[in-house]
């Protein structure tokens, strides 16, 4: 299984975007996004939800 930080770099990554956006799409600060990718913190439930939808609009689920 693919930790959830580098799982979330490679959709940035696919789907060409920042952290910024990611942050914007997911309606979260932009320091949540850079938690979960530099300090392997994991997303609360709901963004987990969320981000689990991106993962398969992109192809990563």
């Amino acid at each position: 299984m693919v930790p959830i930080e580098q799982k979330i770099r490679l959709l940035r990554s696919t789907m060409g975007w920042s952290r910024e956006e990611l942050a914007r799409r997911l309606d979260v600060s932009l320091s949540s996004v850079n938690r979960w990718e530099l300090y392997n913190v994991t997303p609360s439930p709901l963004a987990r939800k969320e981000l689990e939808k991106l993962f398969k609009k992109a192809g990563l689920s």
